[in-house]
């Protein structure tokens, strides 16, 4: 059997080099590695050679800049193209690609087109030159107008909040006596109410994307994690992105977003009224809660095409354009 790289992950290391990892179906054979400044594996100069049986190295850093990593058997055969998920700004610490990941089809969606993230309102001069240089279009802002209001984006953007509950629904009563795993259901109940009640407003972002000039995008919320969170899973699903990788991609938001970035999100939930360990649980990412609202969403909707298609309100031909925009097939682009 002809060996084949079939994952390649890159972290960008505190001392700034790149750590690349792959994983290889077949015999063990070495791997060319290289790198450059796009997907586009046209674009990538050799980095180095890696001998049979090893399956990581470290490339020297950029500068700061965004690199991404081609590997690919020694001597020919399919490359597979990664980059260090998340971008790296002083301020925003969770704003990631949604690229990479593998689909039922057997493609993987496109790197730089579709990002999600925290909050942007931080991003100061340096931010904005990193910002700048993906290249994006759309901006849309999942937070509530109070919330826009007091950190308003410092690029420009376009206003689409979406809510867990009906508008009309009352304030939560005081509920002090919760425990941490009741905060982490608080969570479930959330993306679950995310998904049936802002579903509207997701099939007008999804369709947005396929527009023109509609891509590179990003969505973002407060923290990058729950409204942002259930878009983007939402997002994969359509693609067809398996549902572990898209549960992957939920829980990453705890490796980069920490406690004491938080302060101000635990201060309010206690403001609301919940118990100090509902509001930690609360700033948790439960794989559990995600993998319930889809399956919630499976149950009622029978499953993300007949929801887009549905409550969603997208048409059947936008929803093909997302995919064949945001899809692409593997193969070897070296020429």
């Amino acid at each position: 059997m002809a060996a084949a790289v079939t994952f390649v992950e890159v972290d960008t290391q505190p001392d700034g080099q790149l750590l690349v990892r792959w994983q290889l179906q077949g015999d063990p054979v070495a791997v060319d590695v290289a790198r450059g400044p796009t997907p586009n594996r046209v674009d990538h100069e050799h980095a180095t050679t890696v001998a049979a049986g090893r399956t990581m190295v470290q490339l020297r850093g950029s500068g700061g800049a965004r690199q991404f990593v081609s590997v690919a058997p020694h001597g020919g055969g399919p490359a597979v193209v990664a980059s260090d998920r998340r971008v790296l700004f002083e301020s925003a610490t969770n704003f990631r690609d949604l690229g990479g990941y593998r689909t039922a089809a057997g493609g993987s969606v496109r790197w730089g087109c579709v990002f999600r993230a925290d909050s942007l309102h931080g991003l100061g001069p340096r931010d904005i030159e990193r910002y700048e240089q993906l290249g994006l279009r759309t901006v849309y802002d999942l937070r509530g107008d109070a919330e826009r209001d007091q950190h308003p984006d410092p690029v420009p953007s376009r206003p689409l909040p979406i809510s867990g509950r009906p508008a009309e629904a009352g304030a939560r009563n005081s509920v002090v006596d919760l425990t941490a795993d009741d905060g982490q259901r608080i969570l479930r109940d959330l993306y679950v109410g995310l998904i049936e009640h802002a579903a509207v407003k997701i099939g007008d972002l999804f369709t947005g994307l396929v527009a023109a000039g509609g891509l590179p995008a990003v969505f973002h919320c407060h923290a990058g994690k729950d409204r942002t969170g259930v878009v983007a899973a939402l997002l994969l699903e359509a693609l067809g992105v398996d549902r572990g990788a898209i549960l992957d991609d939920y829980e990453l938001t705890a490796r980069y977003r920490h406690r004491v970035q938080q302060e101000s999100s635990y201060q309010a939930l206690l403001n609301s009224g919940l118990s100090p360990e509902a509001a930690a649980g609360v700033l948790t990412t439960p794989r559990w809660a995600m993998q319930e609202a889809l399956e919630d969403l499976d149950e009622r909707h029978n499953g993300i095409e007949a929801y887009l298609l549905g409550p969603a309100a997208m048409t059947r031909p936008n929803l093909q354009t997302l995919r064949t925009r945001l899809v692409e097939a593997h193969r070897d682009t070296a020429g």
